[in-house]
């Protein structure tokens, strides 16, 4: 049995402090790298320069000593000691230069304490690195103008190295101080600005399933108002469907109340009577209370099906071929009233809809049209191209109603006062018509018939033509 995969929860604060400060570390990692790089290239450029001019310094020397010619009477060490014993005085960079002087013939005449008693380089002039005593040296060589004499300045590769690492790792100390304050600024940054978020967390948290009012918008950062926006957008038809539904719930209960209460009291009556007659009569007006709770039910359980239908899927339908079909389904309930049906209109005429709904729509008009037109009258269908549109009307030749009553033809329940007794209806059907309506985006309307009943007048969008 596969396991479902279950995703550990993700923590923008944590994601955020973990990316910054794991960028942090890689972008002072890789400078700290490039700066040792720089740093010893530096040092190394420095050393050279120091090792040069040293030379060039006891090459002066040398010089002068040549021209006064006292330089032979440093050959003998007893005669001068204190050239070679100089006392040390312990600064930790003292030892980093030392140097020679180098007689062609007799070898090395002068030298540091820190310098071999042998040759530091061969090379007479210029930088050149040596081994000694398993020891790397950097050497600078420059002879005398007769070339007799050739003077070393040489360092330890370690000293250079010595040097990097302690710089190096004063840098790393500082980093390593900075960092733990740098990764608390960071925490209170983050926290602060991420404390809208939790606000609104703690404010949907604490709210009841009844409460649907906006969220303050105030205090906000621009990149959360919009969710917020949309959040008020949300509760704002949350609370609609819920006031819907509950207009629903009570319209539906006292509508069905009735019917159900003659139901109740016709089978008492056929219960009770003794008469064969009024028995018959009794249940017959019974059956009549189930048949009209019956049409009842179902327009509430259409009305209920597309209140609730926010998207449906469209398609293009030809209106004269679904006004011919919706005609001849309800033929038989204007044959039993002699009503005589027609249509009328352009063949083709294609529209964007959703078959079923349009079908419900047409369905209520035309049977509203023919259960209020008196027997022997005449309900008419027609279809046409208006601007862009295509107009459909259903025209009667019954009662009609008064003109202050269009307006509340498409209420939940409403029937004229003209005609609620004359016609078994619920005050559902043009409710339903009104929804499926909006669901196309297209209008509806109600006017005076030229036949002298109703006229309802529907638009709809109607098809591009291809190309």
């Amino acid at each position: 049995m596969a396991k479902r995969l279950r995703l550990a929860p993700r923590s923008l604060k944590k994601q955020l402090l973990l990316s910054l400060l794991s960028s942090l570390l890689l972008v002072w990692g890789a400078t700290a790298y490039i700066n040792y790089r720089q740093t010893r290239d530096e040092i190394a450029e420095l050393f050279n320069a120091e090792l040069a001019q040293s030379a060039r310094v006891v090459h002066a020397f040398v010089e002068n000593m040549l021209r006064q010619r006292a330089l032979t009477k440093l050959w003998e060490r007893e005669k001068t000691p204190e050239l070679f014993d100089t006392p040390i005085l312990g600064h930790k960079y003292e030892r980093k230069i030392a140097f020679q002087l180098r007689s062609v013939k007799d070898g090395v005449i002068l030298r540091s304490e820190s310098a071999p008693e042998f040759a530091l380089s061969l090379t007479r002039n210029g930088y050149s690195e040596t081994l000694i005593n398993e020891q790397l040296w950097h050497v600078f060589s420059l002879s005398s103008e007769n070339g007799e004499y050739v003077i070393h300045v040489g360092q330890r590769e370690d000293i250079r190295r010595q040097l990097v690492e302690s710089i190096a790792g004063q840098q790393i100390v500082g980093v390593l101080i900075a960092l733990p304050i740098l990764g608390l600024v960071i925490w209170w940054i983050v926290s602060r600005t991420l404390s809208p978020v939790n606000r609104l967390q703690q404010e949907l948290a604490s709210r009841e399933a009844g409460y649907l009012q906006p969220l303050s918008e105030q205090g906000l950062p621009d990149e959360m108002r919009p969710v917020v926006q949309q959040i008020n957008s949300l509760f704002a038809m949350l609370e609609q469907a819920f006031a819907n539904e509950r207009n629903f719930t009570s319209d539906a209960s006292h509508e069905l109340r009735t019917p159900l209460a003659g139901l109740q009291t016709q089978l008492q009556v056929a219960q009770k009577a003794a008469d064969p007659a009024m028995r018959s009569q009794a249940i017959a007006k019974a059956q009549q209370a189930v048949v009209r709770m019956t049409h009842l039910v179902q327009q509430l359980l259409t009305l209920s099906r597309v209140q609730h239908q926010a998207g449906i899927a469209m398609q293009p339908v030809d209106i004269y071929q679904v006004l011919a079909d919706t005609l001849a389904d309800l033929d038989h309930l204007a044959h039993a009233k002699h009503i005589e049906l027609e249509l009328h209109g352009q063949a083709g005429l294609a529209v964007e809809a959703n078959p079923q709904l349009l079908q419900i729509l047409l369905r209520n008009l035309l049977d509203n049209a023919i259960k209020y037109t008196p027997a022997g009258g005449a309900v008419r269908a027609g279809c046409g191209r208006e601007e862009g549109w295509v107009l459909i009307t259903v025209d009667d030749d019954g009662p009609g109603v008064a003109d202050g009553e269009y307006e509340r033809l498409s209420q939940r329940f409403y029937r004229c006062v003209e005609t609620a007794h004359t016609a078994e209806g619920s005050g559902l059907g043009l409710s339903i018509a009104q929804r499926i309506v909006a669901l196309h985006g297209a209008e509806i309307g109600f006017a005076k018939s030229a036949m002298g009943g109703l006229q309802a007048r529907l638009r709809l969008l109607a098809k591009a033509s291809p190309g």
